[in-house]
């Protein structure tokens, strides 16, 4: 199994445009009959968005980290709700991320941030202009030249289920009837109280990026088990982080990194998989072993 290129993006928003985001994205889901109350989780990163703008406003005070890390994951979800709110059939994981325990630095199992991971994924194939939506089986179908394409995507929270949750997505890809990959995020494998530290976006890619093949590398036989599933073309292993980025002006960051890891050599299975990391990674630099994306929430 080897690994293909892709490329990364870096964006950046003031904490004025992030809160007002995160205002049109409470406003959305209220809206839509989507209901979490002030004790809930999401209510909670939300406040802290609003609070980090008023007190960076206010030069009398000086905001603490916690409020900056739930502001940066605030930022997160609400732009995924900004992309997704008019797409159908959002309704139901958007309930199960406004109902959960979203806390993405807790390293606890949540179907709110199963369902974020799905709604993650929608929406980056979607930012690329690729024709997605979901299906149950498997979670994602997009459109590709070659077809109809499915994407199973799984969240680990332990080592231990590895194998159980690919063979999992392996049978969801197979009851769909088309061909697919894997997508797998590990965000919840990695310290949930650890900032990565670096001087550049670039960096902070590469950093995260090798710690994600060194978890392909050291669980090898779970995907070599998996890997003549004839449905499956390979998978997607995804890993973010809080990073402190110090080139940059607000310093904290989310750090994203995609790898994809093709199951086969040659051939129309190959050929799928190729054009699936193509459309992802149409715009941007190319970055060697990987389609990373960082975003961060920043004042100019």
């Amino acid at each position: 199994m080897g690994v293909v290129d892709g490329n990364f993006d870096f964006k950046s928003s003031t904490y004025a445009e992030v809160a007002v985001l995160v205002d049109l994205a409470d406003r959305a889901i209220h809206e839509r009959g989507i209901r979490f109350t002030t004790n809930s989780v999401l209510h909670k990163l939300f406040a802290d968005a609003r609070k980090l703008d008023r007190e960076w406003r206010d030069s009398k005070k000086s905001p603490s980290l916690v409020t900056g890390i739930n502001a940066v994951y605030a930022e997160k979800i609400a732009r995924i709700v900004a992309d997704l709110i008019d797409v159908p059939g959002v309704e139901e994981a958007l309930q199960r991320i406004a109902g959960s325990d979203i806390g993405l630095s807790h390293r606890l199992k949540s179907q709110g941030k199963d369902a974020l991971w799905e709604l993650t994924l929608l929406t980056t194939l979607m930012r690329k202009k690729i024709c997605a939506k979901l299906v149950d089986p498997p979670d994602i179908i997009v459109e590709l030249r070659t077809g109809f394409y499915a994407i199973a995507c799984k969240k680990i929270y332990e080592l231990k289920s590895l194998s159980s949750r690919l063979r999992d997505g392996a049978k969801q890809i197979r009851k769909s009837g088309s061909p697919g990959v894997i997508a797998l995020n590990i965000d919840d494998l990695l310290p949930g109280d650890h900032i990565l530290t670096s001087e550049s976006p670039r960096v902070a890619l590469d950093v995260l990026s090798s710690k994600t093949k060194r978890f392909f590398q050291e669980n090898l036989p779970a995907f070599e088990r998996i890997k003549e599933r004839s449905c499956l073309d390979g998978v997607l292993i995804s890993a973010s982080t809080i990073s402190d980025i110090t080139e940059t002006s607000t310093r904290l960051n989310l750090t994203t990194s995609f790898n994809f890891y093709p199951f086969r050599n040659e051939g129309p299975g190959r050929d799928r998989f190729i054009e699936l990391v193509r459309e992802l990674s149409r715009a941007g630099d190319t970055e060697a072993c990987s389609a990373p994306t960082s975003s961060h929430a920043g004042q100019p």
